[in-house]
């Protein structure tokens, strides 16, 4: 089989090889992969940036897809041939001894791998994977919308679990890229009024796709007014919450200037370097500054129920690129040329 693996820990050392089809172990399912996302994990990775050194040196990426079961290993009895799945990424076997399984966190435990970076993923024709971090996709659900609902989880979990959202309230979403896209959508889902904040790097593809699907959108950066100055025509006394799902140090810092006195701040994004800020400036205003990372299964099955619903329009969001155009959907990732990679895997 096909399929696109890192095979160094270097940068950019990543290319399409021909492997053998794994077969699935006993509690393992083998999967044909129909679709799987370039996620900013897997960019990261591939550039071997700081902060990924646990990523293997030889591993096929992807943990976004959506697959059909082919075979299953000895001791599955909850899947059949021709069953559709997502598969859960951040993976931590559950254990009640464990306090963040107890909390239904299990994300957050130390135990925890990524499939795609710590065993081999989804970027692939087949894929194994352990029949515990399947999740059946809806009867109805497209397979390439399918694809979606990992990122959407992190979504759901940022907005429905992390900040706390409700009928028109004002939110600014810093960062278009697709979890800021999706976090938008899961807050335009709650009754919220979004606003989505870009530069003008992200203005070609990332913040014409917000405006299509029907948010209203500013540019910050060099040559352009603040954001707090920008968001007082939309929020004069300032956003309820702001979600920071960009990655810049600078706007996170900032944060506090576009939000409300008892307000919240929710990073999302991971960060290159540390953040050098004025706490006291939150402090003053009150602001709840939180964090937000991944997702467990009830945000998966909260990002079903948004994706049956339509609330995701991938025909906007997603660019489609063959598995053999793997390399070239990094490339154009990484320059903000697509929205969203989607590979075709089938």
């Amino acid at each position: 089989m096909k399929a696109f693996r890192r095979y160094a820990r270097e940068e950019r050392a990543a290319r399409l090889e021909v492997v053998d089809i794994p077969k699935p172990k006993t509690g393992e399912v083998l999967l044909k992969v129909s679709y799987c996302g370039i996620c900013g994990s897997d960019l990261h990775a591939w550039l071997n940036h700081k902060g990924y050194e646990s990523v293997l040196p030889e591993v096929t990426f992807g943990h976004e897809f959506s697959a059909t079961v082919v075979e299953t290993g000895s001791g599955v009895s909850n899947w059949k041939t021709d069953d559709q799945a997502v598969m859960i990424a951040l993976q931590t076997h559950h254990d009640e001894n464990d306090p963040y399984c107890r909390m239904r966190l299990p994300q957050l435990s130390s135990r925890r791998r990524v499939q795609g970076l710590h065993l081999d993923g989804g970027m692939a024709e087949y894929v194994c994977v352990e029949e515990e971090f399947l999740l059946p996709i809806p009867q109805g659900l497209d397979l390439e919308l399918a694809a979606l609902t990992e990122p959407l989880s992190v979504a759901e979990h940022c907005i429905g679990n992390r900040t706390p959202i409700g009928p028109d309230d004002k939110v600014i979403i810093s960062g278009p890229g697709i979890i800021g896209l999706l976090c938008a959508i899961s807050a335009r889902s709650r009754g919220a009024e979004v606003i989505i904040s870009g530069t003008e790097r992200d203005e070609a593809t990332r913040l014409t796709a917000a405006r299509t699907i029907g948010f209203e959108t500013l540019v910050v950066g060099p040559g352009h007014p603040p954001l707090h100055e920008q968001i007082t025509a939309y929020f004069p006394d300032g956003a309820d919450a702001l979600v920071e799902a960009s990655g810049s140090a600078h706007a996170l810092a900032d944060a506090w200037q576009s939000v409300h006195a008892n307000g919240t701040v929710t990073a999302v994004a991971l960060y290159s370097r540390t953040i050098d800020f004025d706490l006291t400036q939150f402090l003053r205003k009150q602001i709840d500054l939180r964090t937000s990372y991944a997702s467990s299964k009830e945000d998966y099955l909260r990002a079903f129920k948004l994706l049956q619903d339509g609330a995701v329009d991938a025909s906007v969001l997603t660019q489609n690129y063959s598995l053999a155009d793997a390399e070239q959907g990094f490339i154009d990732s990484e320059n903000l040329e697509a929205t969203k990679v989607l590979l075709d895997c089938s």
